[in-house]
């Protein structure tokens, strides 16, 4: 019996492993991706130090290491597109395995009975954001902040739940709503909208550029976001209690290892340039 079951089982691994899983992802962060591993793999890189990196790209390699790590190859294939605001359903729908980026607790708990959680990425208390704007106006906008954002206009997603919980706090005088960060990015640069939250990189000064876009972060002030994120797996998805085994487990090694937080502090994600900001906190 015993020697049935170690068949059955190594057979089940290698059936997971034939399996192609499509993965849904943001298309700039996965063109970025590929620019920053260039010839390094997964399981080879250690240096995010390039001025491309953000924390969504870190979480690209992290989420794959882990899964290594913990004994399971997976074959994704990965559909491009504007998916922030979709993933959540297909995974609670048990139509996408896993998020390749790390979500708030708080938005992931809400739907416990249908998604695993992984052990804390960021933990809480690790997460400040900076406020970005258009080179052209950042000054003029830092002089509208004192105690809240109530002179200034800003653009989030709801789907970003403790970003959006975060900025209502705050009271700007204007929260536009906008599902895709890249026109959130344009109709900053373009001065559409005076302020957006987004994460540090290890550009100084702080700023991401693209096409038809750039934004700076307005010096001096960062934005404390009180959760921790995880990696989420959905529970309906045939391979997600395998799939969640061999990433907690491999995420226990990369925290013992240091590299979680070696990366995020490469990428500029955890910065000591900020320490000394002043931190604009709800009253």
């Amino acid at each position: 019996m015993r020697g049935l079951c170690a068949l059955l089982f190594i057979l089940q691994i290698n059936v997971v492993r034939a399996v192609t899983i499509p993965i849904t992802i943001e298309e700039d962060i996965y063109n970025y991706a590929q620019i920053i591993l260039a010839d390094e793999s997964i399981e080879t890189i250690n240096d995010f130090s390039h001025p491309l990196c953000q924390r969504d790209i870190v979480e690209f390699v992290l989420l794959q290491r882990a899964l290594k790590l913990g004994g399971l190859e997976l074959n994704f294939k990965f559909e491009l597109g504007n998916y922030d605001a979709r993933n959540v359903k297909l995974l609670v729908d048990g139509l996408l395995l896993v998020s390749f980026d790390t979500l708030w607790y708080q938005q992931a708990q809400q739907h416990i009975e249908r998604l695993y959680i992984s052990d804390a990425i960021i933990r809480k208390g690790e997460y400040f954001a900076g406020l970005y704007a258009s080179p052209k106006n950042v000054t003029n906008i830092k002089n509208k902040i004192a105690a809240n954002l109530s002179q200034v206009s800003v653009i989030s997603s709801r789907s970003w739940h403790t970003d959006w919980i975060t900025l209502s706090a705050l009271r700007p005088k204007q929260l536009h709503e906008e599902s895709d960060w890249i026109v959130m990015a344009k109709m900053v640069s373009r001065g559409w909208v005076d302020t957006m939250l987004v994460s540090f990189n290890n550009t100084m000064p702080f700023e991401y550029r693209g096409i038809d876009y750039r934004i700076i972060a307005i010096d001096g002030i960062k934005v404390p976001l009180q959760d921790s994120r995880h990696f989420v797996v959905s529970r309906l998805h045939p391979l997600g209690e395998a799939t969640f085994k061999a990433l907690q487990a491999g995420i226990k090694q990369l925290r013992a290892s240091g590299f979680i937080e070696q990366s995020y502090k490469q990428c500029g994600f955890f910065s000591p340039h900020i320490d000394a900001w002043r931190a604009l906190t709800p009253q």
